[in-house]
């Protein structure tokens, strides 16, 4: 694989689920124009990884309609996430790639029935999976908790409750439960419906941990300027920040490094850590 390859397989992987998400709102539901606006955005980078893990696993590249609606359940998580993080209560964003925030389009009303909406037909969306058999009860669980109080939303209240006096260890936290989460659930959902066994289950969490870091502190570097978000340079300097970057994303090679056909997850790593925007 080279980097061309590897861009046509996100460039492949990101119409697979947009055409999903297309053909998931088509009914007459007074919601569904807000759905769509909701979740007609975006790299989808966790379902992508989802997808590329459950393919790397059975060296097959062909998905089925389940595996795609897992992948959609994970990017409705994370898209309630970003509705409900946006709204004045919470992080009272005006803007989400350079759209107006569902709440500043629907209203502040239809923005938390959206987040609600989405986070429920996930689960639905589960437990209709979950009738094919334990691997897919197993990864829907995975997910749950990985979103629940004790993940994403943990992660939320962190961010949310911090005072001035942060440190990186703090940082780390917030950012292992509100970003890496979903990350390290899209790689091992799909070894739980592939039957790996533990040691090579936690090798996949960790290659997602570590990329889920790395990818949030280039997020914090590409918004650097920014004064009211939590970020790691308010800890460290500039070259201590870009350091601990490369050191996650060597931790991240040297656990997606256990398995083989690895070459889109290696080529992510870079991908996701040198992005502009």
């Amino acid at each position: 694989m080279n980097k061309e390859d590897f861009k046509t397989i996100l460039k492949k992987d990101k119409k697979i689920i947009d055409r999903a998400f297309e053909e998931k709102f088509k009914d007459d539901n007074p919601l569904n124009e807000a759905l769509r606006y909701a979740t007609d955005s975006g790299k989808r980078i966790r379902p992508i990884l989802f997808l590329e893990s459950y393919k790397m696993l059975t060296k097959k590249s062909y998905l089925n309609d389940e595996i795609i609606e897992m992948a959609l359940n994970i990017e409705m998580i994370h898209a309630y996430s970003l509705v409900h993080d946006d709204l004045p209560s919470m992080d009272d964003d005006d803007l989400r790639r350079g759209k107006p925030t569902v709440h500043k389009k629907f209203g502040e009303d239809i923005a938390i029935l959206i987040g609600d909406s989405l986070l429920n037909l996930a689960f639905e969306n589960s437990l209709n999976l979950a009738k094919n058999g334990q691997r897919f009860l197993d990864a829907s669980l995975y997910l749950s908790k990985a979103s629940g109080i004790d993940g994403m939303i943990k992660g939320q209240v962190y961010d949310l409750r911090r005072n001035l006096e942060i440190d990186l260890s703090y940082i780390l936290e917030v950012y292992k439960n509100k970003t890496s989460r979903l990350f390290m659930a899209a790689c091992v959902m799909a070894g739980l419906l592939n039957g790996l066994s533990e040691d090579k289950l936690k090798a996949l969490e960790n290659y997602a941990y570590y990329l889920g870091l790395s990818f949030q502190i280039q997020d914090d570097l590409l918004d650097k300027n920014e004064k009211n978000e939590l970020n790691i340079l308010s800890c460290k300097s500039l070259d201590e920040a870009n350091s601990l970057l490369l050191d996650f994303n060597n931790k991240a090679k040297e656990n997606i490094n256990k398995f083989k056909n690895n070459d889109f997850h290696i080529y992510l790593i870079d991908y996701l850590t040198e992005r502009t925007k």
